[in-house]
């Protein structure tokens, strides 16, 4: 068996791709953080009509609640999948898009429990956001030591940049 010649380094992204990336992000987050407290308001209204004893209404509610908000997690996460991040995103990439997994799969559960009326699927819907909490977690640390590094190799090329000698233009005589 022959050995196998090591793969060479995977080069360095630019600032410029992370930047691109980070960026591009923005907006998508924006929307979705917009909705998820929307939702999060509704989810609670809804729980604490759940004191109230009339199950086949919270099973309704919960059904709207769900697909309404589900269709919007649903978008946030193909917004997600068209950006293209360079290496260095890939696990603030994996984070977002299981933080937008992790809400469409709670509304996933709401609209279930519309669906069949098993109020037991609620314990379901709020599992998932206490997962989708913790992969927010994960995406803004990620998110942080990204906005770091770019904070850093802008800093070297600006050094760099200033010590680079300043040409002298040829002066007519």
């Amino acid at each position: 068996m022959g050995s196998r010649a090591p793969m060479p380094p995977v080069p360095a992204s630019s600032a410029r791709a992370i930047a691109r990336y980070l960026v591009g992000l923005r907006p998508v987050l924006g929307d979705a953080c917009a909705a998820r407290d929307e939702w999060g308001r509704r989810l609670g209204l809804l729980s604490q009509g759940a004191h109230s004893g009339d199950a086949p209404r919270l099973a309704r509610g919960s059904g709207r609640l769900g697909r309404q908000f589900g269709e919007l997690f649903r978008h946030t996460r193909s917004r997600i999948d068209l950006l293209s991040p360079p290496p260095e995103c890939d696990v603030c990439h994996a984070a977002v898009r299981a933080w937008a997994h992790s809400l469409l799969g709670s509304c996933q559960a709401l609209a279930e429990v519309g669906r069949s009326g098993q109020l037991d699927g609620l314990r379901v819907a709020q599992d998932r956001l206490a997962d989708a909490r913790s992969q927010a977690g994960r995406f803004n640390d990620e998110y942080g030591r990204l906005s770091r590094e770019l904070r850093r190799r802008v800093q070297i090329a600006r050094r760099r940049h200033d010590r680079l000698p300043v040409s002298r233009q040829p002066q007519p005589s």
